[in-house]
């Protein structure tokens, strides 16, 4: 984090000056990037600082209401699977200055619906598997995926079983795992033995095929999380490939969707910067309806809103 107040040490850092200043954010991406011309733009970063500290400091005290919005704020990303609603949620919320009536951002925002989705992934991939006999996925896998759609994608993606396949997708259902289960610290035991049971099988798959480019690109993209927007195309991506025994052989790189991304939160954006500096509108690229929309939801401005 960077400040050009030296007194900031001394100050107690809200939660919204920490995402703010975040090192992903301002050009802040040499770490990522090593080697490339990235240019850090703390110029940027400390006037925008600046702005939102005076707002912050006219608004106090926040209630309860008031800090949940913020805290849902600070919690929404542009990669959200819900980012759309959670964006129009969050302006109903400042308007009314009361808390936001939906779950928003990372895993709070995923809903009974979608958790059935990932089940239902996951469930086929291990009913997939071989097993001595019958074994109980099916009766979960039932409710979670009761037309078998789910099922059906899935295993027209897979195509012929073979050794190396059964290798790839017990790989596949351990990441899928970490992210249901949240195996973030290393010292709980599910951590233990899931690290243990991903090395187990990253070593068998290695001896059949020493250079895998369906391991080395898992190791290198991961796999997202389940409240992630593309997570289910990138599930696609990686069953696919484990079936062609090739990365991406069936489905190509689209190239284009942070384009697509970056103009969503543009118009959503735009309507709001709208509202803040008490524009009706700027010119005729823009949604009449949703900017009439977000400025209804946003009422009249005060320091608070």
């Amino acid at each position: 984090m960077f400040s050009n107040n030296s007194d900031k040490k001394r100050e107690e850092i809200q939660d919204w000056e920490r995402e703010l200043l975040a090192n992903h954010r301002w050009g802040r991406f040499k770490k990522w990037f090593p080697g490339e011309q990235i240019s850090l733009d703390s110029k940027t970063a400390s006037k925008e600082h600046a702005h939102l500290k005076n707002l912050w400091n006219k608004a106090q005290p926040l209630d309860q209401s008031c800090k949940d919005t913020l805290n849902s704020i600070i919690a929404l990303e542009i990669c959200n699977w819900n980012f759309e609603n959670s964006i129009m949620n969050l302006c109903s919320a400042i308007g009314r200055k009361e808390k936001p009536t939906l779950a928003i951002g990372h895993y709070r925002s995923i809903t009974y619906e979608r958790w059935k989705q990932i089940w239902a992934y996951y469930l086929t991939l291990r009913n997939w598997l071989p097993c001595e006999g019958i074994n109980g996925y099916e009766v979960i896998l039932n409710s979670c995926d009761p037309d078998k759609r789910i099922q059906k994608h899935i295993l027209n993606l897979l195509g012929e079983r073979d050794k190396l396949k059964e290798l790839y997708v017990e790989y596949f259902c351990l990441l899928l795992e970490s992210w249901i289960g949240i195996y973030f610290e290393k010292q709980i035991p599910q951590k233990i033995a899931h690290d243990a049971a991903v090395l187990a099988v990253t070593n068998e798959i290695r001896k059949v095929e020493p250079k895998s480019s369906i391991l080395k690109s898992l190791k290198r993209l991961k796999i997202p999380l389940p409240c992630n927007h593309k997570a289910f195309r990138h599930y696609d991506i990686i069953i696919s490939s484990i079936g062609a025994n090739k990365w991406r052989a069936t489905i190509p790189q689209k190239g284009t969707d942070g384009l697509e991304r970056a103009a969503l939160l543009d118009k959503y954006l735009s309507a709001i910067e709208m509202w803040l500096k008490g524009y009706e509108r700027i010119n005729e690229q823009y949604d009449d309806r949703l900017i009439n929309n977000i400025h209804n939801l946003l009422g009249e401005p005060d320091d608070t809103k």
